[in-house]
Parts: structure tokens; C-alpha cells; sequence
């Protein structure tokens, strides 16, 4: 019975995400976006941590991203830890521009996924993904989430069917994905990543709504 549970659960994310392809495939609607501010303009200090460099992307990895805009930056704290934010935002996810999972990414760019754990993250709390990940013999944490619409998302799944759900009674299908890595060297293990991660991630919370409006 169980089993049967699981199959039938499983069924029915796969019909919901393929009605959700096929409404926002085949539906041409104009989307009631509220005012935003651009990407660009994200703050360089949030609170301990200043932003050091800023990062562009290629026009063919534009391309391929298919955002409306991005911003890519390093930030560092006080005690020397080092967190590269990437915030790629889509004004519609219709037509196929659609957020690019970093469980598809990250290993098209040479990294290996590892671990996998679930954090709660705002008040109240709403899940988000961490991944251990390596590539060439250096280990990052990665935590990230979809964010839009007020809501904080860890389940591709369920932020395609929140999209969805929105799209129907809103008019909208606007949202970003967060990404946040920090490397692990000896200086900073595994747990203190997680602390910084967790906590850079908690400062971004109340600053998003300008930019990824709810």
C-alpha cells in the first residue's frame, strides 16, 4: 500500500508538471508584474559582508540562462569567508524561460553533487537545498531556493505547481532562483560554511522583495 502511495504521488507530480509545460508553452498572457528594482543595483554591503568583485556572464551563457537579468557578485565578512551570490530573475516563465535547476548546472559546469540536506530559512521557516559539492579536488557548499510571488521554494516540483497555481489566479509567473556557495578550505570547515551560508542566505530575506517582488 505504501508503494502504491508513492507511485500514485509520483504520478501526479508528472501530470502536474506536464500541464504546467503546457499551459505556459501555449498560453500568451500579458503579466501584471509589481514594480521592482534591477538586479544591478543590489546592495554591495549586507551588514558584515561587502561585496569584492562582481561577476558577467558570457552572451552565450545569457543565452542559455534566458533571465531577464542576473547579478553575480563575491562578497567576504570580517573574519575572511568568502560567499559568491548568484541571483538569476525571469519577469515570465512562460514560452519555456523557466529557472535552471543547480542540479543540472552545477554538474554541466564539471561539479559533482554530494550530501544533501534541508534547511529552514525566514519567519515562519520555508525549506531551502544545501548541496556539498567538488569539482578537482575542492569541496563548496551550496545552498539555494526558488523565490517569488512570497514564497521561498526548495522543491523544483512544487515551484512548478506554485507557478502554475499562479498563473492561473494571479496573472503571474515571475520569480527568481537564489544561489549561494561558499568554498571549504582549512580555515573554514564544513559547519562554519553552513553558519556563514545560513546566515548571508537570512540577510538576503528582507531585501528580495525589491528586487524578486511577492
Amino acid at each position: 500500500m505504501k508503494h502504491t502511495s508513492s507511485y500514485l504521488g509520483m504520478l501526479l507530480f508528472l501530470l502536474c508538471a506536464a500541464a504546467f509545460t503546457h499551459y505556459l508553452t501555449n498560453t500568451r498572457a500579458s503579466e501584471a508584474v509589481p514594480p521592482h528594482a534591477a538586479l544591478a543595483t543590489f546592495p554591495e554591503q549586507l551588514g558584515a559582508w561587502k561585496q569584492v568583485e562582481a561577476q558577467t556572464l558570457t552572451p552565450g551563457a545569457l543565452r542559455e540562462l534566458g533571465a531577464e537579468n542576473y547579478t553575480s557578485r563575491t562578497y567576504v565578512n570580517d573574519e575572511g569567508a568568502t560567499v559568491f551570490l548568484f541571483i538569476a530573475y525571469y519577469a515570465t516563465q512562460r514560452a519555456r524561460s523557466t529557472y535552471h535547476s543547480p542540479q543540472n548546472c552545477l554538474p554541466g559546469a564539471g561539479w559533482t553533487l554530494g550530501d544533501h540536506q534541508l534547511h529552514p530559512l525566514g519567519v515562519p521557516p520555508q525549506l531551502i537545498n544545501e548541496y556539498m559539492i567538488e569539482k578537482d579536488g575542492a569541496q563548496m557548499l551550496a545552498l539555494y531556493w526558488y523565490h517569488g510571488r512570497g514564497r521561498v521554494v526548495a522543491s523544483e516540483y512544487w515551484g512548478r505547481l506554485y507557478t502554475l497555481v499562479d498563473a492561473v489566479t494571479r496573472g503571474r509567473t515571475d520569480g527568481a532562483l537564489i544561489r549561494v556557495i561558499l568554498p571549504l578550505s582549512a580555515q573554514q570547515s564544513q559547519a562554519q560554511a553552513r553558519q556563514a551560508g545560513l546566515a548571508f542566505a537570512q540577510s538576503l530575506l528582507p531585501l528580495l522583495p525589491g528586487f524578486v517582488p511577492d
